[in-house]
């Protein structure tokens, strides 16, 4: 799969993230990502793609002048800086000729991520569901996933799932009226437990 763009928005409704990827010859792929699977995600994939970075350098030679050293340390300070060079300004493009995963976005329940002799970080991207059982596999260079970890990193800005005040909207049902009440703030601290009596 030749990757053109990828984009990362948050569905508040979907309470979960929209993954788009598009490629060179117009197809898109689409699927969701959960918060529970976001959040164990995320700290690999920012691991994963430090790696790849580090994997790009050439340590400098100790025992070679210190011209040479130098040389080599800039160097590698250049790979470094091209690999967080992401384009964030160019509209994804929404024209497309087919979906190969079909219309509905995938539903991931398991990623499995293997590092290539090449440099190159793969994804197994799967579904597994009672009905249906779909996935596919993408190549990520340094570029594409330290690209993807900053999109993922401004949706969980924008999606507030490291806050603590979570906003639910109650209903009782009252006999067969249901009355709606205001929306409820319950704050949760990490360490204290809660209980609803």
């Amino acid at each position: 799969m030749n990757i053109h763009q990828v984009c990362v928005s948050y569905s508040h409704e979907q309470d979960r993230f929209l993954v788009r990827i598009n490629t060179r010859s117009d197809e898109e792929i689409r699927f969701w990502l959960t918060r529970r699977l976001t959040l164990a995600l995320l700290p690999l994939l920012e691991k994963s793609s430090a790696e790849q970075i580090s994997r790009q350098m050439n340590p400098p030679n100790l025992a070679a002048p210190f011209n040479d050293q130098r040389r080599q340390m800039l160097e590698n300070f250049q790979q470094e800086a091209a690999s967080y060079k992401s384009d964030f300004k160019t509209p994804y493009r929404e024209k497309l000729t087919s979906l190969p995963l079909g219309h509905e976005p995938m539903l991931v329940t398991e990623v499995k991520m293997t590092p290539l002799a090449g440099g190159e970080l793969e994804l197994n991207i799967l579904e597994k569901l009672a009905e249906t059982s779909r996935s596919f596999h993408i190549k990520l260079d340094a570029q594409l996933s330290r690209g993807l970890v900053s999109l993922l990193n401004q949706a969980l800005i924008t999606s507030n799932w490291l806050e603590n005040e979570i906003g639910v909207a109650v209903k009782i049902n009252a006999g067969k009226a249901a009355q709606e009440h205001e929306t409820l703030a319950l704050g949760f601290d990490a360490d204290k437990p809660r209980y609803l009596n």
